[in-house]
């Protein structure tokens, strides 16, 4: 009898984008843990062929949809955002090479078949190194007090531009870290 084994879609969908530009013809092979509450890493990635890895941790986020609206009197609101919790206070260094951010949002076609996936939702996925997020989990604060902010957000219209929103002083721009503009350092790190 084989046992049953699931897994989080947000894991399921990272791994496969990554496995998608970092083939198995080159080396490389994804391993997740046998146990769900396994702390540290969701997932490693490794090349077989000079045994260098690189370790994952998965964070997630449902979307919240808004109408965009730029008003002069106030900050301009994206349609998708995603809201993560600031894990700053309990992060154990070392225990990652790079921390993903992946979210969920839908989007809708009339003229497309329910079968289709492509048509309701897609995904979007965000890639910082351990040092990157470090960084950038410092410098999320409240707007009046400045101090350190339980949460912070990513907005964005569409899914080439990703902006850090909540917990910021100012809209940033975080597009460079959208893993599709990570792959070659992730291909540098394992060669």
């Amino acid at each position: 009898m084989e046992n049953i084994f699931t897994l989080p879609y947000s894991e399921y969908e990272a791994i496969n984008q990554i496995q998608k530009n970092l083939k198995k013809s080159d080396g490389n092979s994804c391993y997740i843990p046998v146990s769900r509450q396994q702390k540290g890493i969701d997932f490693i990635l490794h090349n077989h062929k000079n045994n260098k890895f690189l370790r994952f941790q998965i964070k997630s986020s449902r979307s919240y949809t808004s109408e965009p609206k730029k008003n002069a009197s106030k900050k301009h609101r994206y349609m998708h955002n995603f809201w993560f919790n600031n894990f700053i206070e309990r992060y154990d260094e070392g225990n990652a090479d790079y921390y993903i951010f992946f979210g969920l949002y839908p989007i809708y076609h009339q003229k497309k078949n329910i079968k289709s996936k492509s048509a309701f939702w897609k995904s979007i996925i965000l890639c910082f190194s351990e040092k990157e997020i470090i960084n950038l989990l410092k410098k999320i604060k409240t707007r009046r007090e400045k101090k350190t902010d339980k949460f912070f957000g990513f907005g964005f219209e569409t899914g080439n531009k990703i902006y850090g929103t909540r917990g910021f002083e100012k809209s940033i721009d975080l597009s460079k870290f959208l893993l599709e503009n990570k792959l070659a350092e992730l291909k540098q790190k394992l060669t």
